[in-house]
């Protein structure tokens, strides 16, 4: 054989895919049987001829070239099975051999999942060697080395692929379906169970959804969860389109909503929510699927109350024009709601001068920047004095009029804006980031109830906050009853001159940052509550979704308005982003651009080298 030519060429190779192809459409796609047998007759004698030629190709070949036409010729061998396979699953064979029933049934699963996994291991491993054999011009150029590693990377590949559909096939005939996203449906929480516990009459749950639906899956564990701790809840499953009158009566559209029932004939109350059919859809109820139904259990189980929000003085729930950018309320909105709690308006056209109307279970002043008139201070100081509830956010340094209302409840706003150059978070990423502080030094009252119990996992955020102590009270009878429910760590400053610096003169300690007040008009009257937290921004856009906020805002208002229901926690499996401090900052930087790739790189470089050591060895 001359060095300067090759004994074979692709032309087998093309041969028997002209041959498979062949006699895949005699086999699957000819319409009557004489064509039928004409094409897959012409399929076999190509395949005979691509057989011969690569025969012949070998037993010519010598060296390097014998070797890699030997594995060429042995991947005929893998194609020629496949088709022996094939055969053995038709029905002629079946019949010559005789089989029948249940047996036959399992010989035909086996040869038909055998044949097409010997054609791909074969047919992928014969392509990945011609790729690299027709590299190869000459027989001095041939490589046994490479040959073989593309017949490997063929062989792996088809082996993958053989592996993956076995899987998906058993899967299959075992009905067994995993979702390995990221994703989890909720849980019922304690607070949830504490409340169903609570009822006095039987709530009935429909789960609208085929009993087939993917949706459902992820549900119904949830409420069956709920029935089994708290035995007054019962559910079940419904297809929408079986029950007319049912949806129609409680204005159910489609599969895809949870009903909740309670009474019954005409006293019967129902509430329902959306939650989807589709998973991609669902996904987001889901994370939240233990909130979502807290707020609809509420609206049906409990009596909406009504607290009002006072205006007129630029409060962080003003829908002026002249509202700061990102002092939106909409999660507050979002948290009204999942309270039942009805809200309404109380300013200077409402009376507030003079007094505080009647109906509302507590008032609230929401970050107000603008002056209160001393008559409205008066009228609200004495409807806390009378027994009424009232929650204040207020702002440091803040010309807003409520000093002596902050007084007359013992407690006074200590100058400067609170700071730390420790406990902050990192958000602007300058020096302003001092005052985005926070803490989770909470105490064992209960208007911070679920956050001092989970103060290992959540803190409460401050924006530009206020520092509080107790006022001169002498002249209040009776005195008020001042806790402060949360507390600065000792590294936090007041800072005075507005730089975000840490200044000599300002000393560093423990401030408080949170007050809760009792108060009554006199010994045996009615208690007078109130809550007093530093920070105008607690609860806007800008960081009402931080649980330690929203934790110690419900604890808070549950507390004033006696029912702590309404503070009972909820599980969520939303994402929630992570902030981190400036030094947190930098070592993740660094971690991911240096620490991580480094001793990959390492490792690589030095496998590189030993390789490349041992091929000048070799050679």
């Amino acid at each position: 054989m001359s060095d300067k030519q090759k004994t074979s060429n692709v032309l087998g190779s093309s041969l028997l895919l002209a041959s498979l192809v062949l006699l895949f459409i005699g086999e699957r796609a000819a319409g009557t049987d004489k064509l039928h047998h004409a094409l897959s007759g012409l399929g076999t004698l190509a395949f005979v001829v691509a057989l011969g030629l690569r025969i012949a190709a070998f037993r010519a070949a010598k060296g390097d070239v014998r070797a890699v036409e030997a594995r060429l010729l042995a991947s005929y061998g893998g194609v020629l099975l496949a088709l022996f396979a094939y055969a053995c699953s038709t029905d002629a064979v079946m019949d010559l051999c005789k089989a029948t029933g249940e047996a036959r049934e399992h010989e035909v699963i086996v040869w038909s999942v055998l044949w097409p996994a010997l054609m791909l291991v074969s047919c992928s491993a014969l392509f990945f060697m011609e790729l690299v054999y027709a590299r190869m011009p000459i027989a001095a150029s041939v490589e046994l080395r490479r040959v073989r590693t593309g017949a490997y990377a063929g062989l792996t590949l088809a082996c993958s692929a053989v592996f993956v559909l076995c899987i998906n096939y058993v899967a299959t005939a075992r009905d067994v379906r995993r979702d390995v996203s990221y994703f989890k449906t909720t849980v019922p929480s304690a607070g949830t169970e504490r409340m169903l516990k609570k009822l006095d009459a039987p709530v009935r749950a429909i789960l609208f959804w085929r009993k087939t639906d993917d949706v459902l899956r992820q549900v119904e564990p949830y409420f069956a969860t709920l029935h089994a701790h708290a035995g007054k809840l019962r559910y079940e499953v419904l297809d929408v389109a079986m029950v007319p009158e049912l949806a129609r009566k409680n204005r159910i559209t489609s599969n895809g909503f949870v009903l909740l029932l309670r009474g019954e004939g005409d006293k019967q109350k129902h509430q329902a929510f959306r939650v989807g059919n589709e998973l991609t859809e669902a996904r987001p109820q889901l994370k939240k699927l233990d909130s979502v139904f807290q707020q609809n259990f509420a609206k049906l189980a409990r009596p909406e109350r009504a607290v009002l929000l006072t205006v007129g003085h630029a409060e962080r729930n003003s829908k002026a024009e002249d509202a700061a950018s990102g002092d939106g309320t909409q999660l507050l909105e979002e948290l009204w709601h999942r309270l039942n709690l009805k809200t309404d308006t109380v300013g200077l056209a409402q009376g507030l001068g003079s007094v505080v109307p009647d109906g509302s279970s507590a008032v609230i002043i929401n970050g107000p920047r603008e002056k209160f008139l001393p008559e409205e201070t008066a009228a609200l100081l004495s409807y806390v004095r009378k027994g009424g509830r009232l929650l204040l956010m207020i702002d440091p340094d803040t010309d807003d009029g409520l000093a002596p209302l902050l007084s007359g409840l013992g407690v006074e706003r200590m100058e400067g804006t609170l700071a730390s150059e420790t406990q902050h978070m990192q958000h602007a990423h300058d020096q302003s980031d001092t005052a985005l502080v926070y803490s989770n030094s909470y105490s064992s009252h209960p208007s911070v109830t679920t956050a001092a119990r989970l103060q290992n996992e959540v803190a409460t955020v401050f924006v530009r906050g206020a520092a509080l102590r107790k006022g001169i009270a002498n002249n209040l009878t009776p005195k008020p009853n001042v806790t402060f429910s949360l507390r600065s760590g000792p590294m936090f400053f007041r800072d005075v001159n507005g730089n975000w610096k840490h200044d000599h003169e300002e000393a560093e300690e423990s401030m408080n940052m949170i007050a809760a007040v009792t108060v009554s008009e006199k010994p045996g009257a009615p208690e007078g509550r109130a809550v007093i937290i530093g920070d105008g921004d607690f609860m806007t856009d800008k960081i009402g979704s931080n649980n330690g906020n929203v934790m110690v805002f419900v604890d808070s208002i549950a507390w004033l308005v006696g029912n702590e229901e309404l503070s009972a926690e909820v599980s969520s499996e939303e994402d929630v982003p992570l902030p981190h401090t400036r030094d947190q900052d930098k070592l993740w930087f660094y971690a991911t651009t240096f620490a991580m790739p480094m001793p990959v790189l390492g490792i690589g470089l030095w496998v590189a080298r030993r390789r490349r050591r041992r091929a000048e060895a070799s050679s």
